[in-house]
């Protein structure tokens, strides 16, 4: 591959919001492809294929608000690049229900992600919405596909100290990638992603 086009930064490029706005978590054995985006200058999917439909699923994962979010660093060695992507997202509170959940994150075989972030097209002003979110694939990619699982990384719990301390538990999902993250165009209104 070689570089064919610049990049533009826009003013709606900007304007832009960090964080992410929904998590949703699928086990990686029960998927059984992603169909790459051949649309020339993308670096997507526009759907994913599970491996037993209507039963495997994504499952959406909420979190405190302003707590979730996801790096992709780079680093090249001997000719070979690895992009090293981590999911951090915070759960409040510190329940046997919380616990329960945490534990299938422990004991999970690997996971794949599809998140959205707040960031957004800025729309043309005549779409609905107006303005539409992107969304990437965490823990898998066109390299290494389902090899690039993720894993539960950390899970720091605590039910604090003082009468108005926090207490919940701050989570991280790690993976190794060949590739940067890529945007996902697929439907999240319907199944794999039920609501």
């Amino acid at each position: 591959m070689s570089i064919t086009t610049g990049h533009n930064v826009i003013c709606c490029d900007r304007n832009r919001r960090g964080g992410l706005k929904t998590i949703w978590l699928a086990n990686t054995d029960e998927i059984a492809s992603f169909t790459p985006d051949t649309t020339a200058g993308t670096h997507g999917y526009t759907a994913v294929t599970m491996v037993a439909p209507g039963t495997d699923l994504f499952y959406k994962w909420e979190f405190d608000r302003g707590s979730a979010g996801f790096t992709a660093s780079a680093t090249r060695e001997n000719g070979s690049t690895l992009i090293e992507v981590t999911l951090e997202f915070y759960i409040p509170k510190v329940t046997g229900v919380v616990n329960h959940d945490l534990m299938e994150l422990v004991t999970s075989c690997g996971i794949t992600a599809v998140v959205e972030s707040y960031a957004d097209d800025c729309g043309d002003g005549t779409a609905s919405p107006v303005a539409l979110t992107y969304k990437f694939v965490l823990g898998w990619d066109e390299i290494f596909e389902e090899t690039a699982y993720m894993e539960f990384a950390t899970g720091e719990e605590t039910s604090g100290v003082g009468l108005q301390d926090a207490n919940g538990t701050a989570i991280t999902i790690t993976t190794q990638q060949g590739e940067y993250p890529r945007q996902f165009d697929g439907d999240t209104a319907s199944a794999p992603f039920p609501v």
